[in-house]
């Protein structure tokens, strides 16, 4: 039997809500969910996995109310490999009693035009330079950059998904990792 919880989320954008709840849908019964905006106090633009992983772990714990049962962060950066930067969201989860996980979604190549930018102050974030880039609006609330690099096979939507599902597996398997 599956257990009933109420899970937190340390963000009200909503793909990031609806990669967590997706994911979480599949291991327990969701009874309630509550979305909150936190301020993490890092940059608008994670780089450095340490730092995304700083800012879902801040989205975690700010989002935790005393009836939330998981509190969960996602944070969206860059990591740079042989100086290409790639996008990964991570996931954070944090439980009631204080118990933890991270997972990471799958990552794609940035473009250096894109990235630069942001380096050089011209854009904020990732998603501002892709709108100006694309001309669109609102992309980061809907299919994200890797919905338009991909032609819509994969959205934003997937990638919280994926990082959540990978954090909850410490969760589902406890035996093994107690």
């Amino acid at each position: 039997m599956r257990s009933e919880i109420v899970l937190c989320i340390g963000s009200r954008n909503p793909v990031k809500v609806k990669g967590v709840v997706e994911a979480f849908s599949k291991y327990y019964v969701i009874r309630e969910v509550r979305s909150k905006q936190v301020e993490t106090g890092i940059p608008r633009q994670p780089i450095g996995l340490n730092i995304i992983i700083e800012g879902a772990r801040r989205r975690a714990k700010l989002c935790m109310h005393e009836n939330c049962d998981f509190g969960v962060g996602v944070e969206a950066g860059f990591v740079l490999f042989d100086d290409q930067p790639f996008d990964v969201e991570v996931a954070y989860i944090y439980t009631r009693s204080g118990e933890y996980s991270i997972g990471f979604s799958p990552s794609f190549p940035v473009p250096l035009r894109f990235y630069e930018g942001i380096v050089k102050g011209e854009y904020r974030e990732l998603e501002e330079a892709v709108e100006k880039f694309f001309k669109v609006e609102g992309v980061g609330d809907r299919e994200g950059f890797i919905g338009l690099l991909t032609k819509r096979i994969c959205d934003r939507w997937v990638l919280s998904y994926y990082a959540t599902l990978m954090a909850l597996v410490k969760f589902i398997n406890k035996e093994l990792y107690s």
